[in-house]
């Protein structure tokens, strides 16, 4: 019910609006000039594709190429990312297993050394 009544009010808004510009003379002359060159505008517009069309298709194309490859390179570049954090994690979990190994056998040769230690002082 309220999209009705805002619909009545725009358009009754934009008719009041057209009956004033309409009203008076100049602005209606301004009015219709301005058509006028949107009228032109477009035509050239229009001619202008028409005129370029098979190399603004031969663009599009190119460029959608362009993009594939470029979105099939990020792919790959993504993919060799993954790979590589992969083996980095695989790295770091090696060399922490090879850290804690270290660090027992620290502790078993400083208990050793402290056991020597102690016979050698009885």
């Amino acid at each position: 019910m309220g999209k009705m009544n805002s619909l009545k009010l725009i358009v009754l808004l934009l008719l009041i609006f057209l009956s004033v510009v309409l009203a008076k003379k100049e602005w209606r002359a301004r009015l219709l000039h301005e058509l006028r060159q949107v009228k032109e505008t477009t035509e050239e517009t229009i001619g202008f594709i028409r005129d370029n069309r098979e190399e603004i298709v031969e663009q599009v194309r190119t460029t959608a190429s362009e993009l594939s490859s470029v979105v099939r390179d990020i792919t790959n570049d993504v993919k060799k990312i993954g790979e590589t954090a992969s083996h980095l994690k695989e790295s770091s979990e090696e060399i922490m297993k090879a850290t804690r190994g270290a660090a027992t056998e620290m502790k078993t040769l400083k208990q050793n050394l402290h056991s020597v230690s102690i016979k050698n002082d009885d």
